[in-house]
């Protein structure tokens, strides 16, 4: 997994580090070895020429400084602009300005100057060393200005750690952002780079070793507000279950689907294809009894069971007793996808829920009608059920004051609220456990925002339930290889017109590669 920090853990692993004996102009050093040799992979062919490091006072402008005198001694022309002036500056980065000093003294090809008031046109990259993971508060001239024309130069842009002007926990802009290239980031990525409008500055995204041990960067995520991580490829191959070599289709996970309506068949096609493509040995599509016949045609491998239906939706005692067999041999139940929103199926959806003892995914309908009994939640999910809300969804769970401005915490609150594994849904999706560990989704693109995808994704993560996975577990899979798959779509074609089941048919290719 990787480490994912906030700007206070960071702090804390840097004065761990530091205590422990490590230098923190030794860290400042390899911070700035890491990121020149990131700039060079970077660039390619040729090296940067012209490049000019813009600094503010504190260590993100020491990294800066350290930057700008290793692309010296590779050859570069360099301009350094001590923006904020040379006063006051932190004793790293004093150490590291009074070296770069020495050095100017003897070359023509570096400058060191106060301020900065001119254009960017001389320069093939520009490096910003301005503010680091600290800024709490929006841009203030010079430095909104400064970032205007950084970013109307047109010119490669690296930034060191987090692009100025982004909140390193939220993603947020603070009046004003440098729209990066390159984002190297120290150490562990920073959450800002990876939520609110963080990705859409800092560009690529590469994390740096400066020398800190994973032990201290370990003990540090751990501390409030609670640990955070990326699933990664590795991760997620160990994970995924293999079957036996005597094994049948019910021994493989029988997965149960409930869902659809009227004029919403699509959603258990989905749902049901997807947990049959993640290796579930069987799938029965459980749907209201007008549509089964529609399904049927279309769900050629999968099984269904028809639930009793009248004019006010699923009709409760007999759509329950319809189920119990089913519910007797499954695995996993997934219970929503339009599935419609009639008082009846209210009932049947709860009715469902109260005395189902399997692992659950609820989704879509379900979660709507389970906006009127959340303060039963925890006692009845104990743990087992997957909630996956986008944040509509959530406003409606939750109210409509849901702080929208840090997913992540969001998540948190949520699923220890509701004892459940929570997907949040979006641009990224981030899954929390009741103890208060998060995920952020490291796969996917834009080809995700079409109807169906949340329905795949709910199929997929009971398909995993049903092989036996435990619901966290379940939830990662799907979100990395359903990210997995549309990567892989977006290269062989248009990205914003791939459909919902362009993403379940590329799930055997993708799960093959991803499983070795």
């Amino acid at each position: 997994m990787k480490t994912i920090l906030t700007a206070a853990q960071m702090r804390m692993a840097d004065g761990e580090a530091i205590s422990s004996g490590i230098p923190s102009l030794t860290l400042m050093e390899n911070a700035g070895v890491a990121a020149t040799d990131s700039i060079v992979d970077f660039m390619g062919s040729p090296k940067p020429v012209n490049v000019c490091c813009i600094c503010g006072k504190g260590n993100n402008a020491g990294d800066a400084l350290v930057v700008a005198r290793l692309l010296h001694e590779m050859g570069a022309a360099i301009a350094v602009r001590m923006v904020l002036g040379t006063n006051n500056l932190s004793a790293d980065t004093t150490t590291n300005f009074e070296r770069l000093r020495q050095v100017e003294q003897a070359s023509e090809r570096l400058s060191i100057r106060e301020g900065y008031g001119g254009t960017f046109s001389d320069y093939d990259l520009i490096v910003d060393g301005l503010l680091g993971t600290g800024l709490a508060e929006p841009l203030r001239d010079p430095l909104d200005g400064l970032v205007d024309r950084v970013n109307a130069s047109c010119k490669t842009v690296v930034a060191l750690d987090i692009p100025t002007g982004i909140h390193s926990d939220t993603g947020e802009v603070l009046g004003g952002a440098v729209r990066a290239d390159l984002t190297v980031t120290m150490a562990a990525c920073k959450q800002g780079l990876l939520v609110g409008e963080g990705p859409d500055f800092a560009g690529k995204v590469t994390v740096v070793d400066i020398g800190i041990p994973d032990s201290v960067l370990d003990q540090a995520a751990a501390s409030e507000p609670g640990p955070l991580y990326s699933a990664e490829r590795d991760d997620i191959r160990r994970l995924l279950p293999t079957r036996p070599r005597r094994a049948h289709k019910y021994s493989s996970g029988l997965a149960l689907v409930v869902a659809g309506s009227p004029g919403l068949t699509g959603a258990p096609v989905l749902a049901s294809t997807a947990a049959a493509r993640v290796g579930a040995g069987a799938v029965v599509c459980a749907a209201p009894d007008p549509i089964i016949g529609s399904l049927e045609a279309r769900l050629t491998e999968i099984m269904t069971t028809a639930l009793p239906t009248g004019p006010d939706g699923i009709r409760v005692e007999a759509s329950v007793e319809a189920l119990a067999d089913r519910i007797a041999k499954a695995g996993a139940l997934l219970i929503g996808p339009g599935l419609g929103r009639h008082d009846k199926t209210g009932e049947f959806v709860w009715r469902l829920l109260k005395s189902c003892r399997l692992p659950v995914v609820v989704d879509a309908d379900g979660l709507f009608h389970l906006a009127a009994h959340t303060s039963s939640l925890a006692s009845l999910s104990q743990g087992r059920w997957i909630l996956t809300p986008h944040l509509g969804e959530l406003r409606r769970l939750a109210g409509d004051k849901v702080d929208v401005s840090n997913p992540v915490e969001t998540a948190r609150r949520y699923s220890a609220e509701w004892n459940c594994i929570l997907v949040l849904k979006g641009a990224p999706t981030v899954v929390a456990t009741p103890k208060g560990t998060a995920y952020i989704a490291s796969t996917g693109n834009q080809a995700l925002a079409t109807a169906g995808s949340g329905d795949v994704l709910a199929g997929m993560t009971t398909g995993f339930l049903a092989r036996g996975l435990p619901p966290l577990e379940s939830a990662l899979c799907a979100l990395f290889v359903g990210g997995t798959a549309v990567e892989s779509l977006a290269v062989r074609m248009y990205r914003d017109g791939v459909m919902a089941m362009d993403i379940v048919n590329e799930l055997p290719n993708t799960l093959l590669q991803l499983s070795g």
